[in-house]
């Protein structure tokens, strides 16, 4: 194999690798309906809640034809079933642009289900910006499923419909920065490789030509044997 083929190939490995590390970087997947994961929500005692964070979420993809729906099983404490036995609160700690926000830059908004039984509740996008304060959910950090008064609510699913394309963040913020970083480091770490490589051939190379010395009574350039002086 010829030192150019090495050098080519080397080439094409650095930027295979920095392509590799753009995607993985800047991709995120595209949904329309998102299932949360509450595999490890507890039974949840009367006003206890369970958090969904919005870190690998972008709560803006919400639209109008959005729902949040929950399925559970629930325990009452009592004979008294007035009330819906699950709630959602959309929570923010981050001071979002509302008159809902407290001293403190906090929302805590409770949503009513607009249908509910004793197997699943449904929440509709209206009645989640009314009880925000506004449609701007971009400094929305969580989504809670909250059990009411008197019952105890054990989640199965919670999934929000109808999204706009890429509410899933396969990165945060954070982890894109790194990614960026690793692949910064990797395209530093084979230009550098690439020049040790560009040195050292050219360094063969001008060992080569310094090897030989011009003949006059050849009239051409031999190689010269070792301990030979022109």
């Amino acid at each position: 194999m010829s030192i150019r083929s090495v050098i080519k190939k080397i080439i094409s490995a650095a930027g295979a690798a920095v392509l590799t590390f753009s995607l993985a970087a800047g991709v995120s997947a595209a949904v329309r309906d998102y299932d949360f994961d509450v595999a490890n929500a507890p039974v949840l005692e009367p006003w206890a809640s369970y958090a969904i964070g919005m870190d690998h979420y972008d709560p803006t993809k919400i639209n109008a034809d959005s729902q949040v729906i929950v399925t559970y099983s629930c325990e009452y404490l009592s004979d008294s079933k007035n009330d819906a036995p699950a709630e959602l609160i959309v929570q923010s700690w981050s001071f979002p642009d509302t008159p809902m926000a407290n001293s403190t830059g906090s929302v805590w908004a409770k949503v009513a289900p607009t249908e509910y039984d004793d197997n699943h509740a449904v929440f509709n996008y209206a009645d989640m910006v009314t009880a925000y304060g506004t449609a701007d959910f971009s400094k929305v950090d969580a989504l809670c499923i909250g059990a009411t008064n008197d019952v105890n609510l054990t989640i199965s699913s919670c999934t929000i419909t109808n999204c706009d394309d890429d509410m899933y963040i396969e990165m945060t913020d954070a982890q894109r920065a790194e990614a960026y970083k690793n692949a910064l480091i990797i395209v530093l770490a084979s230009a550098l490789a690439i020049i040790v490589i560009i040195i050292v051939v050219f360094m063969i190379i001008l060992k080569r030509k310094t090897s030989y010395a011009y003949d006059p009574t050849l009239g051409k350039y031999v190689k010269m044997e070792k301990g030979d002086k022109k």
